[in-house]
């Protein structure tokens, strides 16, 4: 038998640092339940409906004051405006920038039955997010994916994600869609390799929602409007001016007279603004702030809204038809 355990002292020294540590705990506890009003507000907590949608785009709020509604709005405003406005048998979707499983989950939903879809983000905890609340819907599509990697580079993509992305090509497959919802003012260096790519390698249409620099801004706007993108954790030249984003389509493959470029800011940012501002004050009521981020955001976007410096748009471009031989 180990000697210590015959030590009275040591034996009388363990059990009065048991009941030591035991006794704070106690004190902590009680001192914490003490110090809460049991009939405040905190069961807040206990009325929140789960699963809590996870949206985030800068949404279309015509007609609605709800922010998984107007960004599911936003979402539905591009598809009408590619002219997709019932349910597809046979379309391919390349989906980048696809958040946490709303935007997959509506499209898989109720837009597309049957066909493919493969989504890519940058982030990996909003790809596990989607993961997990999609699992059963990939099951009813022929090819349905979700990987994590940056959109912006395709040629850099490991050889899993080029390989699932090239069964976009199968000509069953009738509706071919580069999608991206309000990302590409991310992308470094430009939006032109992922457009060349969908355009050029995959035969892809493109369709997606965005931000552009006004016509009219003046350089000091231009370099106010520049200087908050990067900040935002956009290139330099992110913000094109309508005429430029045409222009890089066109070199990317796509037609002239196909493009179009549609502005929506005025049913994009006040309502956006309004909402950040309505929503900060309803948490504040139960001791929570919104944070700063998207305090500075509601700014950002209250400018946008009055300066009209930085306008909303929503961006369909199709490849030129193919010329019947005959």
């Amino acid at each position: 038998m180990i000697s210590w355990l015959n030590d009275p002292t040591f034996v009388a020294g363990l059990f009065a640092g048991v009941f030591a540590t035991f006794t704070l705990f106690v004190g902590l506890a009680a001192c914490l339940l003490l110090s809460r009003d049991h009939y405040g507000l905190d069961h807040w907590k206990l009325n929140l409906q789960m699963p809590v949608s996870l949206w985030m785009n800068l949404g279309y709020w015509k007609d609605t004051s709800e922010f998984a509604e107007a960004c599911r709005n936003y979402l539905q405003q591009v598809f009408e405006t590619a002219d997709i406005t019932t349910p597809q048998k046979s379309i391919a979707i390349l989906d980048v920038g696809f958040g946490c499983g709303d935007q997959t989950s509506t499209i898989l939903g109720g837009i597309i039955f049957g066909g493919a879809y493969i989504g890519v983000t940058n982030n990996q905890v909003q790809l596990q997010a989607a993961s997990r609340r999609c699992r059963d819907l990939h099951k009813e599509l022929d090819t349905s994916h979700l990987f994590c990697a940056d959109a912006s580079k395709p040629h850099a993509w490991p050889e899993e994600i080029r390989s699932a992305v090239d069964k976009l090509k199968n000509p069953k497959l009738k509706g071919k869609w580069l999608l991206a919802s309000d990302c590409m003012y991310h992308f470094s260096p430009s939006r032109m390799p992922l457009w060349q790519y969908a355009a050029r390698n995959l035969g892809m249409n493109f369709m997606g929602s965005d931000l552009c620099m006004s016509n009219t801004a003046t350089w000091r706007e231009k370099t106010l409007a520049r200087t908050i993108g990067a900040l935002m954790g956009c290139p330099w030249k992110a913000f094109l001016t309508v005429e430029q984003y045409r222009e890089q389509l066109v070199a990317c493959g796509y037609d002239r007279d196909s493009i179009v470029i549609k502005d929506v800011s005025v049913d994009v940012f006040p309502g956006l603004v309004a909402f950040l501002e309505r929503h900060d004050k309803a948490l504040a009521e139960f001791g929570i702030s919104l944070g700063g981020g998207f305090r500075v955001a509601r700014k950002v976007f209250g400018w946008f809204a009055v300066s009209k410096v930085v306008r909303a748009v929503i961006v369909v471009a199709r490849l030129p038809k193919v010329k019947d031989a005959t």
